[in-house]
């Protein structure tokens, strides 16, 4: 079993999202079901490619933790709570990395195997300030894939938040209307909000590194269910997936589970002989049982 020795200048800025010639593909398979570098085949745009390697549930994982903690004490204390629980509880071979996103995407541990230093991190973050989640998500998902780039790794990237789309420092909440024009779109109170998810949405599509979200506080304003929408949108654009807690008793279970998607998951590497882009990218299980993966990739010019 390979160890996984991360530079810490990839923190510092992110590199180019794609290597030139290879794609590492988020999969989920069949309950009972086992990939190997055998039973996958794959195709780009049509064409078969070459799996270049299949990296299982049981194989090393980097997985990086990005806090945007600003209201409910409570709600936080519960996903703490079985955060540090599921933290301790990580397979030797599982490396965690933990990042705040109010005032910026910044470092609070630096990818580790150890638990403790973990964990003090997570412990260390402070609830308040401005959300982030918006602001700095497609730059942890670069930085995510220079890391998959550099090093094959397996690789995700959780969001614990319970943002409000009006504790943003970018006014969401207020789109310019043409009062001249009855049909102006705009008079939506969401518009700002919708506009701004789709172009991170196609920002997100030039990136590979899986993000998941788990929301701890549900709000049922048009605005926020607008933008928990948006972040639903924004998690599946990576091959990830967003789960909004509806209440305190939940939020342990949706971290939990989401824990379990991303531990459950393999990275496929299909090689790519194209670039500057969108490609589709086809697996296929040759033992049987039908795959759970992201097929849509852009490559920035």
């Amino acid at each position: 079993m390979r160890t996984v020795v991360v530079s810490c200048s990839l923190w510092l800025a992110a590199a180019s999202c794609f290597a030139a010639d290879a794609v590492q593909v988020p999969v989920w398979a069949p309950e009972g079901a086992a990939l190997t570098l055998q039973s996958v085949s794959a195709s780009v745009d049509g064409s078969p490619s070459e799996v270049l390697g299949v990296h299982a549930p049981t194989d090393d994982l980097m997985l990086l933790v990005v806090l945007d903690l600003t209201d409910d004490l409570a709600a936080v204390e519960q996903a703490s709570g079985a955060l540090l629980a599921r933290v301790q509880s990580l397979a030797p071979n599982h490396y965690v990395g933990v990042l705040t996103a109010q005032n910026g995407l910044r470092v609070l541990a630096e990818p580790t195997g150890d638990r403790d230093v973990a964990s003090a991190a997570i412990r260390s973050q402070q609830v308040g300030g401005r959300a982030g989640l918006l602001e700095t998500i497609e730059n942890a998902a670069k930085i995510g894939s220079s890391i998959i780039n550099k090093s094959g790794v397996r690789l995700a990237i959780l969001y614990v938040t319970d943002s409000d789309v009006n504790n943003y420092r970018e006014a969401l909440n207020n789109p310019s209307i043409n009062y001249s024009d009855g049909g102006d779109v705009s008079r939506r109170a969401d518009s700002l909000v919708r506009e701004r998810i789709a172009r991170m949405v196609a920002s997100l599509t030039t990136t590979q590194a899986p993000v998941f979200i788990t929301h701890l506080t549900y709000r049922n304003d048009s605005l926020n269910v607008a933008y928990q929408t948006g972040l639903i949108s924004l998690a599946a654009a990576t091959g990830g997936s967003t789960r909004v807690a509806r209440s305190l008793s939940e939020i342990p279970a949706v971290v939990n589970t989401t824990l379990d998607q991303i531990l459950g998951h393999y990275a496929v590497t299909v090689a790519l002989h194209k670039s500057g882009k969108k490609v589709d990218v086809t697996l296929a299980n040759q033992a049987g049982g039908d795959l759970n993966y992201r097929s849509s990739y852009t490559f920035e010019n």
